[in-house]
């Protein structure tokens, strides 16, 4: 990231001693300008800003301190709302202002926040734009955030009207079947795995663990070394605000075996950890490449982890299983989350069928 900005940096004329907040925020502007925009500008921005501060390039002032803008005023009330008024978490309140808050510059001008100026023309081209590098499911949290900042600007008075009627619907987005992977791509995918060798042994405790145990990314990424119970045969995830105890089959304890003996030390006790330093956990995005890789070797479509996910809950259903069942493996909280798997166990359905002409009694 320090090289990105070096190089930006020399194109544009900039020595080293006019670093500074504005510098920064211009540099973050022209990068995420980019048709695609480099993982690093997302995930290591604080850790350079941090860099820069302890190197004496930056003061601590212009990293972190009160906010100076109008904008940044209005961004401090409503977080306040979202945390207050709506029960969010810190991890959602962040994500709503990095999708949303490049509203209020828009509107920003002599000094103050000028909301009538903000009208569903100004906020759908502010979603088209914003979202232009991501994709669908990302694209609709940014609809979300922004209709989340409009309730907010309502319900102060700041707007004298609602808006989020004229925000457009992103493409794509209603909910479809879903969608597992067959036995015989399990097989290729599992196929692809080199168990003899450190990275194979990580790859395939990771897709054994999400097939057979049907984790989300983000569950596999938090699962720790305290979190197995090998003396009871059970494995304790976390994820979504609850905790879950499931029982370990034999081939999953088998491929976690596998990988423990040949895990390098790392930084942490995360079970999954990166290849290089510095070793740590893996990410959730990293547990979903792992799949994703997996699958381009083994000659398939892209295959994500919560594919998955599917495949371990259209499994209990295939093998007689019951939805409370495949519930109780889920993790879910509500029932009609889990239903949406009925529609695709086909072997049920069939049972239903009523017969051309005759009628259901």
């Amino acid at each position: 990231m320090a090289a990105r900005l070096s190089l930006w940096m020399q194109g544009v004329g900039i020595e080293v001693h006019a670093i500074d907040a504005e510098l920064l925020a211009r540099f973050v502007a022209a990068e995420r300008s980019r048709e695609f925009v480099c993982v690093t500008v997302k995930e290591s921005m604080s850790a350079m800003r941090r860099f820069l501060t302890d190197a004496g390039y930056l003061s601590a002032t212009s990293v972190v301190g009160d906010p100076v803008t109008p904008a940044q005023v209005e961004i401090v009330q409503w977080c306040l709302w979202m945390r207050e008024n709506r029960g969010l978490t810190e991890k959602s309140i962040a994500a709503c202002c990095y999708y949303a808050a490049g509203v209020l510059d828009l509107i920003a001008a002599d000094g103050s926040v000028q909301w009538a100026r903000l009208d569903a023309q100004a906020l759908n081209e502010y979603i088209a734009e914003r979202g232009r590098p991501y994709g669908v499911v990302t694209r609709a949290h940014i609809v979300d955030a922004i209709r989340c900042l409009l309730r907010w600007a309502l319900s102060t008075g700041r707007l004298e009207r609602d808006l989020s009627a004229g925000i457009l619907k992103p493409k794509g987005t209603s909910r479809a079947l879903p969608r597992g992977v067959n036995s015989e791509q399990v097989a290729a995918l599992l196929a692809a795995c080199d168990p003899a060798t450190v990275i194979g042994a990580r790859d395939f405790a990771v897709l054994v663990v999400l097939v057979r145990l049907g984790l989300r990314a983000g569950e596999a990424a938090r699962l720790s070394l305290d979190d197995i119970d090998w003396a009871h045969g059970q494995l304790r995830v976390t994820g979504k605000g609850r905790e879950l105890i499931l029982p370990i089959p034999v081939d999953v304890g088998q491929a976690l075996t596998g990988w423990l003996k040949l895990r390098p030390v790392a930084l942490d006790r995360a079970v999954f950890v990166r290849m290089k330093a510095p070793r740590h956990t893996l990410t959730p995005a990293a547990i979903s490449a792992i799949i994703a890789k997996l699958s381009h070797l083994a000659g398939l479509e892209t295959i994500y982890a919560h594919r998955l996910r599917h495949t371990a809950a259209m499994d209990v259903l295939a093998a007689g299983g019951s939805l409370t069942e495949a519930k109780e493996l889920l993790g879910h909280r509500y029932t009609v989350t889990t239903m949406a798997y009925a529609k695709v166990d086909l072997a049920s359905l069939r049972e239903l069928v009523v017969p051309f002409g005759q009628v259901p009694r």
